[in-house]
């Protein structure tokens, strides 16, 4: 059995169902545009993963070059970054210096990211389409991760930010499945891709639903 079409097919479900469940729950009017953006992320990477997966059936290769199905895991990434960049990130830190240690301390995450593309990427022999690849995978986790561990540890003034901790939480877990699929892909080590897969395919339909929970509680 090929343990790449496996990985991808578990993935690619796993984002559909939490892609379909966000559909029905938030696009409608007066919902949150935050869980849209959620729900969007999810259906990029059930596209991404779809194309990968025809890809493979077809005889294509997903090693070697750059293609569509790697804009699924960026558009992924995009989203949950923007989704707490601007607006929640404004309502989460009104900038008070008691808080400084609260906005330094998330900056683990990109300097964690940052390490891991140094040492297993661009100072590896790996070719120049991978680097690449994994330069922008890098880049928008180190991003989206710095404020997920932020909202996730950041005081809650509001009541706003408490109730999505789970989210954050599984957000921050996805972000570093991305680039450990990555670093897997690269070494072509297809059983650690499909144990990333599998568990892609469990915390994708997670992070919908925790967000639809959190939701549920502003208003309670």
């Amino acid at each position: 059995m090929n343990l790449y079409l496996l990985a991808n097919a578990i993935t690619c479900a796993g984002a559909f169902v939490g892609f379909l469940y966000g559909t029905v729950r938030f696009f409608r009017p007066r919902k949150a545009v935050y869980a849209q953006m959620i729900t969007l992320a999810a259906g990029c990477m059930a596209l991404g993963r779809l194309y990968q997966l025809i890809r493979l059936l077809t005889g294509g290769d997903i090693f070697s070059r750059f293609h569509l199905g790697l804009l699924g895991v960026i558009g992924s990434l995009m989203f949950f970054f923007s989704a707490n960049f601007g607006v929640m990130d404004t309502i989460t830190d009104d900038g008070a210096p008691e808080n400084r240690r609260f906005r330094t301390l998330p900056a683990i995450a990109p300097a964690l990211t940052a390490l891991i593309y140094l040492w297993l990427f661009l100072l590896s022999d790996q070719p120049l389409v991978v680097k690449t690849a994994a330069f922008f995978v890098s880049l928008l986790v180190a991003g989206a991760s710095y404020y997920n561990l932020k909202h996730l540890i950041f005081p809650d003034a509001y009541g706003i930010i408490n109730v999505l901790r789970p989210y954050n939480l599984l957000a921050l877990f996805f972000e570093f499945l991305c680039l450990a699929e990555a670093v897997a892909m690269s070494r072509e080590n297809a059983a650690v891709t499909l144990l990333i897969g599998i568990l892609m395919g469990a915390v994708l339909p997670a992070i919908v639903v925790s967000v639809d929970r959190g939701i549920k509680q502003w208003s309670v």
